[in-house]
């Protein structure tokens, strides 16, 4: 430096960094509303990645749900051609032998064509013991008499009780009902009452509409009276009665929708979810079943035509009873059929399938036949008359049962579940690091409230101390305006009071921009702090409405426990219906 040069380089040098600190801070800007708005697209992304997610489970469980139903259907279609290849035969014994009740009542098939038909089913069936009884019938009706106790004989050695609940219907069928009640009396002789076969539900059917006449009546309703009474004693019994009611009431529930409750399914863990979720279910079948009851109770049964017709409905559920060699194939058929009524949900089906086939079963005591005949009279073939019976006489366990199903549910009752809201719970929560809240539905909402927002202080509190003006940040500016100004009274004398106002003003410039910038992150924390407060308060309060309406959806439907014992409690005792009464 020549003496009366001023060197300036190296103020120059200290303004060009100071404007590239500048520079800088305004590109700290910029990147850091960046930063907001990919927070943001992250948060968006993630909630969508959150439903397709749910969507994708969704479309699984009804892929495998859908696979199932064809794979149902597709066995259904070999187990119904096994059935047709093996028993097929069978049909036709059963389709003949009301053909020939029916002809001879008209009397438009001669006695020789009878006597042959008979005879080839016979051959065809070896082991059927219908066949013999046709043989026999037709041997009666050309008063063959010697045929016709062979025949008898032959039947009655197959199969001692069809056989001779067999003839009782059709002797009561021509009105000869003294012939009958004797065959009746053969019937129960070959019975066990704690092991009887399920044509006793013809039994049912016929008592329940007086078809065999005042004696032969009071003949059934007496033993049955007898039966019940020595088999009640039983507690084991009973209570399989009461958990057969159970069982039905278990099956009539509803199913939460998938859809329903989205938020607190999010929030809760999936355990607590399970709970809410059976316990809703579980009330449902209440008010389902009493009003599947209400309905059954107030069926009218009509007796219209002729006894003869009638007989021929108690006939065909006799003869079209499956053999005990068919029962296997059957209990097959029964479970692929409730996986496609079930809609492939497997769960469901095998409680379904499980009712059914236990209805289907060989043998049977006479308590259980009544209650199977009151839950599911369809599968024993029996009218909604010999319903309404069997329900009065399994009343008190009916109504055991409720009290029973009720109280299983209520005990595992879930007033509060637990919330909670994890590091990741939505995009901002991911990207300002959350540090995670554990709350309950039962939890004041204001405190609920007051101690999310400070979880949320917490979580920014470090990133708004990082970013927020420090006073250091002070100290490098005004320490190059003081060396600017020592050099400027150094080496210009008179302008260095200006040099010292220059460099002045520059550091506070500097400064300025420093707390701006600092003020202006702090701010940015502060608001993306407020949308993610905002945001999982939101994510609370609707899990907090989902778990309120689904407990006011239990209440309401757990309240259906006193309609369905009024249904109960008004049910005709014995043989009378709601129109007798």
């Amino acid at each position: 430096m020549s003496s009366g040069t001023l060197n300036l380089a190296p103020i120059t040098r200290q303004l060009d960094e100071i404007q590239s600190a500048m520079a800088t801070r305004s590109d700290v800007d910029q990147v850091s509303s960046m930063v907001t708005e990919v927070s943001g697209t992250l948060r968006s992304t993630q909630d969508q990645l959150a439903e397709l997610q749910q969507q994708f489970a969704e479309y699984v469980q009804q892929a495998r749900r859908t696979a199932a139903v064809q794979r149902a259907e597709t066995k259904l279609g070999t187990l119904k051609a096994d059935l047709e290849r093996e028993y097929g035969h069978y049909k036709v014994v059963r389709r003949s032998s009301i053909g020939l009740l029916q002809a001879f009542d008209i009397g438009n098939v001669s006695e020789s064509t009878a006597g042959q038909v008979s005879e080839e089913l016979m051959i065809q069936t070896p082991r059927y013991w219908l066949a013999p009884a046709l043989v026999a019938l037709a041997a009666w009706s050309r008063d063959d008499e010697d045929v016709a106790k062979r025949s008898v004989a032959e039947a009655y050695g197959r199969n001692q009780a069809k056989t001779a609940l067999f003839f009782a219907l059709v002797l009561r069928r021509e009105h000869r009902d003294a012939e009958s009640v004797r065959w009746l009396r053969h019937y129960f002789a070959s019975c066990d009452p704690r092991n009887l076969t399920r044509e006793f539900a013809v039994i049912l059917e016929a008592a329940s509409q007086g078809q065999f006449g005042p004696p032969g009546t009071d003949l059934v309703r007496t033993q049955l009276h007898t039966w019940t009474k020595e088999l009640r004693t039983s507690q084991d019994l009973v209570k399989e009665q009461v958990n057969k009611w159970v069982q039905e009431l278990t099956v009539a529930r509803e199913v939460l929708d998938n859809q329903e409750a989205q938020m607190l399914r999010r929030l809760t863990p999936p355990a607590s979810f399970a709970a809410v979720k059976a316990q809703t279910e579980a009330a449902t079948a209440l008010g389902r079943c009493a009003e599947k009851y209400e309905a059954v109770k107030d069926s009218d049964f009509t007796s219209e035509g002729m006894i003869s017709s009638l007989l021929d409905d108690l006939l065909i559920q006799l003869v079209t009873e499956y053999d005990d060699e068919e029962l296997p194939l059957r209990r097959e058929v029964t479970y692929q059929e409730a996986i496609i009524d079930s809609d492939g949900d497997a769960d469901r089906a095998r409680a379904k399938a499980d009712q059914l086939i236990a209805i289907l079963g060989e043998r049977t005591d006479a308590v259980t036949l009544q209650t199977n005949a009151a839950i599911a009279p369809d599968s024993l073939g029996v009218s909604v008359r010999t319903q309404q019976v069997a329900i009065g006489a399994g009343r008190e366990d009916f109504r055991t049962a409720v009290t029973v199903y009720t109280r299983n549910y209520r005990r595992l009752h879930v007033d509060n579940v637990p919330l909670n809201l994890g590091s990741d719970h939505h995009g901002l929560a991911s990207s300002l690091g959350f540090v995670g809240l554990s709350t309950s539905t039962s939890e004041d909402e204001e405190t609920m409230a007051a101690r999310l927002r400070s979880a949320w202080d917490q979580t920014c509190a470090a990133r708004i101390a990082q970013v927020s003006f420090k006073n250091q940040q002070m100290v490098l500016p005004i320490f190059i305006a003081a060396v600017v100004s020592l050099l400027g009274f150094a080496l210009l004398k008179a302008l260095g009071v200006l040099v010292a106002l220059a460099a002045g003003g520059i550091a506070y410039y500097v400064i300025s921009q420093k707390k701006k910038t600092a003020d202006a992150e702090v701010a940015n924390v502060i608001q993306a702090k407020e949308r993610a407060y905002n945001e999982s308060f939101q994510m609370l309060v609707d899990a907090r409405a989902e778990f309120d309406d689904l407990e006011f959806f239990y209440e309401e439907h757990d309240a259906d426990e006193a309609e369905l014992l009024r249904v109960i409690d008004v049910w005709p005792v014995g043989s009378t219906t709601s129109e007798e009464k």
